[in-house]
């Protein structure tokens, strides 16, 4: 019998899946602010309170609510666990942005255990 022709919709073709071992289904963590799994390790935060991975945009939300923006004002990811509120400023001016405060979230000093797991991949 000939298969060249059939369609792979039909079910005759089964690709095979490969998993990423990086990004875990069954057994990934629990964000602790938005109790939803944690599938993408690599760009997880350590949530403060419970050391925990917690998913980028939640602890952005966090920082937010906790930081009175002005009009002009961002929260940006400025490296080694540590966020910034930045100041936009004129298109025009030699200085594009000014770090208006420096947010050390997570201890760099302390690098907490799922963490040391996802950098052994």
């Amino acid at each position: 019998m000939n298969t060249a022709g059939r369609d792979h919709r039909q079910g005759s073709y089964h690709p095979k899946r490969r998993r990423n071992p990086f990004r875990p289904r069954s057994n990934a963590p629990l964000c602790p602010v938005c109790h939803k799994p944690v599938r993408d390790l690599f760009s997880a935060i350590t949530h403060q309170e419970s050391g925990q991975p917690a998913h980028f945009d939640c602890i952005l939300k966090v920082l937010r609510a906790s930081n009175e923006l002005q009009p002009q004002e961002k929260i940006c990811y400025l490296g080694q666990g540590s966020f910034g509120i930045i100041q936009l400023r004129n298109v025009n001016s030699p200085i594009r942005f000014l770090i208006r405060k420096r947010i050390q979230y997570e201890n760099p000093d302390n690098q907490p255990e799922w963490r040391k797991k996802v950098g052994n991949h």
